[in-house]
C-alpha cells in the first residue's frame, strides 16, 4: 500500500467564492496540529495568496522533508474542517508503508 509524504496542501474555496482573511485560523489550526504532532514544531508553515480567490497554502519548510503519512491526513482533516465547502488537496511524495 502507498501514502502519501505531504510537503504542501493547497486550499481552493468554491467556484464563484473567495477565501477570508485566515491567518488568525491557521494560527489556531497549527496549534492544534502540534499539540497532536509535536514532533513537527516549527516545520509547518503557510501562506496566503494576496489576490481574489485567496488560496491558503500549507507546506513544510526546507529544513523538513514533509510530514508522514498520518500527520499530513490528520493536518488535511484539520484544514478541510476550518474552510468548509473548499478543495483540500495534498501534494507531496508517495510513501511505501510496506517494509
Amino acid at each position: 500500500m502507498n501514502a502519501l509524504k505531504v510537503v504542501t496542501l493547497w486550499v481552493r474555496p468554491p467556484e464563484e467564492h473567495a477565501l477570508p482573511e485566515a491567518k488568525e485560523t491557521l494560527q489556531a489550526l497549527l496549534s492544534e496540529f502540534y499539540a497532536s504532532y509535536p514532533e513537527y514544531e516549527g516545520c509547518v508553515v503557510f501562506s496566503q495568496s494576496p489576490r481574489w480567490p485567496r488560496y491558503v497554502f500549507v507546506y513544510t519548510h526546507s529544513g523538513c522533508s514533509g510530514l508522514l503519512p498520518e500527520a499530513g491526513q490528520y493536518l488535511q482533516g484539520l484544514l478541510e474542517q476550518a474552510f468548509q465547502g473548499s478543495e483540500v488537496r495534498a501534494y507531496g511524495r508517495r510513501w511505501s508503508l510496506e517494509r
